[in-house]
């Protein structure tokens, strides 16, 4: 919210000092800076916290910008001038009605109290900046999951998380590189109607992808990550299947960043010998590039990748629950004019009512 807001209960401190919850501000950045040795914090937006180093002053400083449409906002939950938990969200990427919650943090021994008002807010917050979905991840096995279904948050798919943490061998020779291309503006369309085409239902309806979000990025990203996006399409590509559509076959990306580098990818199902060679390049891309953990993320209908993946010397770190929670967008309507005419009388429509009088039957003139 754009002022302070009592916290929930109307809970107060010590002495009867007020809680609230506001939009932090500047002289915040310092507080939160002075207790972080004694905050309990609980990062949910991989791959960014993973390969980045922490953003948690980068975003409190985009979060002051006066523009209706910046990218990162924090809200505080605020005992005078102490700071007891705080809460940070981003856009999506590509999106401005959609956000995630990257961040929550508090100083307090029984946290998950103070972070449910925030969470609770931060909804509150969405409805009112026109934002129609917040989303967040946990790990499946996380107890503060819970937090998040009691606030109306929906678990739409689940994302298993891989990782080579120990890499000893050199680049080596490049594979082959076969139809893998880089990726350009006119992909955008083929990829949309890839994504559709093997995403399930559920999921589509969560994310509500638009064929925006996969245009190519700069090739330096927000944090400094660097991205690097490549597509195959169907035509000249041997199919497992007879049957195989048209346009792309595949897209596949890698981030690098300060502490490692993350591949996501899509394929139709009849392209998993393309997709293993895109992967094997990649992962010879990001050991030429720099030798970091790797990082693959793959959604639970894409399991058929993962004996790859354990083939490389690939592990499974991490089960996290993709959760989202819809909004409600309060918008302008029309209403009809209503009329205060003389006499306490009100004119809807081409009948009048008077104060106290009972409503006129249907149909009558």
């Amino acid at each position: 919210m754009r002022g302070g807001r009592p916290g929930a209960c109307g809970r107060t401190g010590g002495a009867g000092i007020a809680r609230v919850i506001r939009n932090a501000h500047w002289g915040d950045i310092s507080r939160i800076l002075a207790t972080r040795r004694r905050q309990q914090i609980l990062r949910l937006n991989p791959p960014y916290t993973i390969i980045q180093p922490e953003a948690v002053v980068s975003d409190l400083i985009r979060a002051q910008s006066p523009l209706p449409h910046r990218r990162c906002h924090t809200l505080v939950y605020a005992e005078e001038r102490d700071i007891l938990a705080y809460v940070q969200v981003r856009c999506r990427w590509r999106r401005f009605d959609e956000w995630t919650i990257t961040t929550l943090a508090s100083t307090e021994r029984e946290s998950e109290p103070l972070w449910s008002r925030l969470v609770a807010e931060v909804v509150d917050e969405a409805s009112e900046y026109g934002i129609t979905r917040v989303f967040a991840k946990l790990p499946v096995d996380d107890a503060r999951l819970a937090l998040f279904h009691n606030l109306g948050f929906t678990t739409y798919s689940r994302e298993r998380i891989w990782g080579n943490l120990y890499l000893n061998a050199e680049a080596g020779e490049p594979p082959l590189r076969g139809p893998l291309r880089p990726l350009e503006r006119r992909d955008a369309f083929d990829l949309l109607q890839l994504y559709r085409s093997v995403t399930p239902r559920v999921v589509q309806q969560a994310e509500a992808q638009t064929a925006r979000q996969w245009l190519p990025g700069p090739r330096v990203m927000p944090g400094g990550l660097g991205a690097q996006a490549f597509v195959w399409e169907t035509a000249g590509v041997p199919h497992e299947t007879t049957f195989a559509a048209h346009g792309a076959g595949g897209w596949i990306r890698l981030l690098t960043g300060p502490r490692g580098h993350w591949i996501t990818l899509l394929f139709r199902p009849e392209q998993r010998g393309t997709a293993r060679n895109a992967l094997d390049y990649l992962l010879w891309l990001a050991r030429k590039n720099a030798l970091k953990p790797l990082y693959v993320a793959l959604r639970e209908y894409q399991a058929e990748i993962e004996p790859v993946l354990e083939d490389r010397g690939f592990h499974l770190l991490s089960e996290q629950a993709l959760l989202v929670k819809y909004t409600a967008v309060l918008e302008r309507q029309a209403v009809p004019a209503f009329a205060a005419l003389r006499a306490g009388r009100l004119v809807a429509g081409d009948w009048t009512l008077s104060r106290g009088q009972a409503e006129p039957p249907l149909g009558s003139a």
